[in-house]
């Protein structure tokens, strides 16, 4: 028997996509206007959901590669061996340890042309755009161009999270799928059940 976190990795991932469904839908109540009167106290507010907001949309990513790299090696340390996967496999990218780790383990092949597969590769370059993330620099002319660079940002970010959140049971679908019917991975992470 392995201890694993990936079930818990996807917990947290699952509690963040809520938190920011959660403060977006606050960040909608707060109207405003030109003409509105300035209310310090309501800004502050504003500011503070925003803040909170831009935290919440980057954990679900890095939990849901998490979740990811957690399940595929515990996987392959159970169906092959633990050594093997350290030595041979875990270098590789987290698209390729699907593909390769599920052709050792059932003899078929992890379906690349699927929804499963492209959301494994979004999920690998928006981690790692997040991960070795670059700032942008902006002139004293382009100040105006900030809000409209950091808006693009937020709308980037959030279909990083959805993807990152909605890869991790359909991955794990796809296994069930190759083990035919034998298998139940994609319940076993969805089910908020387990544990709590």
């Amino acid at each position: 028997m392995r201890a694993s976190m990936h079930w818990h990795y996807f917990q947290i991932c699952q509690d963040k996509v809520k938190e920011y469904e959660t403060i977006e839908a606050e960040l909608k109540t707060f109207n405003r206007s030109a003409s509105d009167p300035y209310d310090k106290e309501k800004e502050l507010k504003i500011a503070k959901a925003y803040s909170i907001r831009e935290r919440a949309v980057v954990i679900p990513i890095v939990f849901g590669a998490m979740c990811l790299e957690a399940f595929i090696y515990d996987y392959g340390a159970d169906h092959i061996s633990g050594k093997y996967m350290k030595d041979h496999l875990d270098k590789l990218n987290l698209p390729s340890k699907f593909v390769v780790v599920s052709k050792l383990v059932t003899g078929k092949q992890f379906p690349t042309d699927s929804q499963a597969y492209e959301g494994l590769v979004k999920l690998k370059e928006d981690r790692n755009s997040l991960v070795h993330f670059k700032s942008k620099h902006f002139s004293d002319q382009e100040v105006l161009e900030i809000e409209s660079w950091h808006s693009g940002m937020n709308t980037k970010l959030r279909g990083a999270m959805y993807n990152a959140f909605n890869t991790v049971p359909k991955v794990m679908e796809e296994l069930d799928i190759l083990h035919e019917g034998l298998s139940n991975y994609k319940k076993s992470i969805t089910d908020t059940k387990l544990w709590v």
